[in-house]
């Protein structure tokens, strides 16, 4: 053995120099980012166009096996087919609605007991959602051809709508308003002027829930003459016409599944794994196709309106947003920011951008305008938002937080109306959320217009006096197209929960926890925060456990769950 020299030798010299050595002992130099670049990069993840995790293949490999190319993909369509054909089998008729064909499965009670349907529910969300995680693990990473993928996401995706096309209204009556209102409009009737209770009698007016029977329709000119159409094409039947709006709400999801995926497109990001994770959710399934929301129709209008004026087709693309706006108001948001993103130049100035959204909603302004005219609509249907906000049952923070903040200030003697702090703590979430989409819109050059815009849209809903989980559809669906980061397991687990916090009809509250509705819905939002914080942190460690896998050992191994399926 030679003795050791603190000079480096010839052949140490060599090993330094040759592009093959190893340097096991160079230290790697670290850089340091600022706080604010690290704060950013940890808030939206990567930059556009970058791939979070994707798939390589090995030079030289073997060709895949059908069992490793579809495998997982052919289990997971399995797991959400049966999850979904278990809800949409087992849900409650709502018992106002006409007598109408529905799916029915030998063994599986429709609702039966109020146990029994929420077991069924239970078990159907869990098997469906399991299935859907499945499904973005393998548009990621399955050793395919990204086309291949994509056509795999749709077709595993168009497998689970059949069952849900075939069963009742799932998990809300908003249908029944949508067809009552069609009616009134075949009639000449004003549905944004008046309720349902102006057709006087018959089952258009029974079908209605009580609660919205004397409530104006909060919807524009494009949605209520799509409620007329439908009513006028299923032949003013009231049954015929609830089929009707579930096959319009599956047009809309088919022109959200085209968009969502041209926009991933646009961005560089992997079109199967955005439209497995904002189209083929449970989310949409459940909610949108299976509850025939109006959202879909504008959920479709919006996205392929956006991925439109992504590709330069920018009259177009504002067109077809100004048309989902005339569907749902949230829509509009879309406009500020592509008027907004007018040029793709990063010198134009501040008040340049000012006027150009100015000059588009001046023109959204006439649009509708002329659009309500023309369908025989008042101008004013905006102002029927209004009796929305009489709900207070759902999972709206700022609501919960109003109620419970007078509750306690009641405990300890002051007499405080409730509604004064609900009325105080919702004005504060609609300020935070204005503040929110204002810095979201100004970072919209640089982050993506989709990206920016599906941001705004979530945070406006969690923030608003009420939530409901199809008004969450189309902004995560704008998020998954743009890249969702390093977040995209909170997105999933948060898809997951929002298709959770409505059951079936059939299934009784308990009485006794009334008094406490408040307290609980809050401990549900702490336990959602805390599965997506458990969620980040389980993507962590498996991120971690790949990137110091043995050379060639199968990363997926190492880590012992496969990471992208989070």
């Amino acid at each position: 053995m030679s003795t050791q020299s603190n000079d480096l030798g010839t052949s140490d010299i060599a090993a330094v120099q040759s592009p093959l050595a190893t340097p096991i002992d160079t230290p790697v130099p670290v850089v340091e980012l600022p706080l604010r670049a690290r704060a950013r990069a940890y808030l939206l993840g990567p930059e556009p166009g970058e791939e979070v995790t994707p798939y390589s293949p090995v030079p030289g490999a073997d060709r895949p096996t059908f069992s490793a190319r579809y495998g997982r993909f052919i289990l997971s369509a399995c797991t959400g087919f049966i999850g979904a054909l278990l809800i949409a089998a087992s849900a409650p008729d709502w018992y106002l609605a006409a007598p109408s064909w529905r799916l029915t499965v030998p063994g599986i009670p429709h609702p039966g007991t109020s146990s029994q349907a929420l077991a069924n529910f239970l078990v159907g969300l869990v098997l469906l959602g399991l299935g859907w995680i499945g499904l973005i693990g393998r548009a990621e990473r399955a050793p395919i051809t990204p086309k291949s993928r994509l056509i795999a996401v749709v077709v595993i995706g168009a497998l689970w709508c059949i069952p849900v096309l075939l069963a009742p209204p799932l998990l809300s009556h908003d249908s029944f308003s949508y067809a009552s209102q069609g009616e009134m409009a075949s009639r000449g009737l004003d549905p944004t002027s008046q309720g349902p209770y102006s057709l006087k009698r018959g089952q258009w007016v029974r079908e209605v829930d009580p609660i919205w029977r004397d409530a104006p329709a909060p919807y524009g000119p494009v949605a209520v003459e799509a409620g007329k159409v439908v009513v006028e094409l299923t032949g003013h039947d009231p049954a015929a016409a609830i089929w009707g709006f579930r096959v319009l709400a599956m047009l809309g999801v088919i022109l959200s599944a085209i968009g969502v995926a041209a926009i991933a497109k646009s961005c560089r990001q992997p079109a199967a794994v955005a439209v497995a994770v904002g189209i083929a959710s449970p989310l949409v399934l459940l909610h949108l196709i299976g509850g025939s929301h109006n959202d879909a129709l504008m959920m479709g209008l919006l996205t392929v309106g956006v991925a439109l004026f992504l590709r330069q087709r920018k009259y177009v693309g504002i067109a077809l947003v100004i048309l989902a706006t005339g569907a749902k108001v949230p829509a509009a948001a879309g406009l500020v920011f592509l008027a907004w993103n007018w040029t793709d130049d990063p010198a134009t100035s501040f008040w340049q951008r000012v006027r150009a959204t100015a000059l588009v909603s001046g023109v959204t302004v006439v649009a509708l305008s002329a659009l309500s005219l023309l369908v025989g609509i008042s101008v004013g249907w905006i102002a029927a938002l209004k009796s929305t906000g009489s709900v207070y049952s759902t999972f709206s923070v700022s609501t919960k937080l109003g109620f419970l903040s007078a509750n306690v200030l009641q405990a300890v003697g002051l007499s405080v109306d409730s509604s004064v702090t609900v009325a105080a703590f919702r004005l504060l979430g609609i300020a935070l959320a204005g503040v929110l989409c204002l810095a979201l819109l100004l970072a919209s050059p640089r982050i993506g217009i989709a990206r920016a815009l599906g941001l705004s849209m979530i945070a406006v809903v969690l923030l608003s006096p009420v939530v409901w989980p199809w008004y969450l559809a189309a902004g995560f669906a704008l998020v998954a197209a743009n890249g969702m980061g390093r977040w995209r397991p909170s997105y999933v687990v948060l898809i997951v929960a929002s298709s959770a916090v409505v059951f079936p009809t059939s299934i009784s509250p308990v009485r006794s926890l009334n008094a406490y509705q408040h307290v609980l819905t809050m401990v549900v939002v702490g336990i959602i925060v805390g599965a997506c914080w458990i969620a980040q942190w389980l993507a962590a460690q498996l991120t971690a456990s790949r990137e110091f896998a043995p050379d060639g050992a199968d990363p997926i191994a190492v880590g012992s769950v496969e990471p992208v399926a989070i």
